[in-house]
């Protein structure tokens, strides 16, 4: 495994439009390490489920569209607390109000994104919070049936799953497909690989926008494989998960020592860019390390055209 000197991929117009995709406590991550870039940011979450029934959905269907804009509202405000503050009702059982409150005002608007919005102006949030469906769909992951002509090959010998969308109408924000196809960088999060990543980047019209962008679009790797699904995948594996569901993916910035590693020569072979840097966490290394992150963002995003950057 190569760990040299890369040349980082840079756009060479001067202003910066950023999009992050992804979900859970790897999206919270990036969002952390990104709230002092001085850029135009739209962040896209899954409002997926594993629900059957689109007429209830879960609360917890926008777990991550709260969580993101909690993670990118600037100050401390009594708002802000309050959409934090969990509370019980009846057979739903706990829930945070804003879950809630995005839920209710959703249904008053007749979308989610629409509700994002209304909630983000109200914290004061700079730059947009969609979801990357109008509303919530249900999920299924399921294996990859034996001899399918269009499953890659897996370098551990794991089963590759799929993830499905079980609805007839999925619909992603107009504001969302014009944020991937005007940016100058679009961002894979780390995370769960089949319920965070693919749950947001493997819906239709994201995936269709991911392959016309000009931008460069860059897989932030997790560090461990993760959720039962991917267990006991290596790098290419999660990598060949993402060419399966239509992904593209022109850049993998990840940890050459994490447990999720990667061979710079295989993801040549996939016409893959690697960056290697250190990004686990000291304290625990199935986590990235957000300082960590931050400086190899501000790196990428940040450093001249061209320019060599020493690990």
């Amino acid at each position: 495994m190569s760990t040299s000197r890369a040349t980082l991929p840079r756009q060479s117009r001067s202003s910066k439009t950023i999009v992050v995709l992804g979900g859970g406590r790897g999206l919270a991550c990036v969002l952390k390490a990104l709230r002092d870039q001085d850029a135009d940011l739209t962040v896209i979450v899954s409002i997926a489920n594993e629900e059957k029934s689109q007429e209830l959905p879960s609360p917890r269907a926008v777990e991550d569209l709260r969580r993101s804009l909690e993670a990118l509202t600037g100050e401390e405000g009594a708002l802000l607390r309050a959409i934090r503050r969990p509370l019980t009702v009846g057979c739903l059982g706990e829930e945070p109000l804003g879950n809630l409150v995005l839920g209710s005002v959703a249904s008053a608007f007749g979308d989610y994104g629409t509700a994002s919005k209304w909630l983000g102006e109200k914290l004061g949030v700079a730059g947009a919070v969609l979801p990357a469906t109008t509303q919530p769909v249900p999920r299924e992951i399921e294996p990859v049936g034996e001899g399918s002509t269009d499953a890659p090959t897996v370098m551990s010998g794991h089963e590759l799953r799929r993830l499905r969308f079980a609805s007839g109408q999925i619909e992603t924000p107009a504001a969302a497909i014009s944020a991937i196809e005007e940016a100058q960088w679009v961002l894979l999060a780390p995370g769960s690989l089949y319920r965070s990543v693919l749950s947001t980047a493997a819906v239709p019209d994201v995936a269709s926008a991911l392959s016309r962008t000009s931008g460069e679009v860059v897989w932030i790797a997790s560090v461990a494989p993760g959720s039962r699904e991917s267990a006991g995948t290596a790098g290419v594996d999660h990598l060949a998960a993402l060419r399966l569901h239509g992904i593209r993916v022109d850049t993998v910035l990840h940890d050459p020592t994490a447990t999720l590693r990667f061979d710079d020569t295989v993801l040549a072979t996939y016409g893959v860019r690697s960056v290697a840097r250190a990004l686990c966490s000291r304290r625990d290394r199935a986590l990235h390390d957000p300082a960590r992150l931050r400086a190899a963002l501000e790196e990428m995003i940040g450093s001249r055209v061209n320019v060599p950057v020493g690990d």
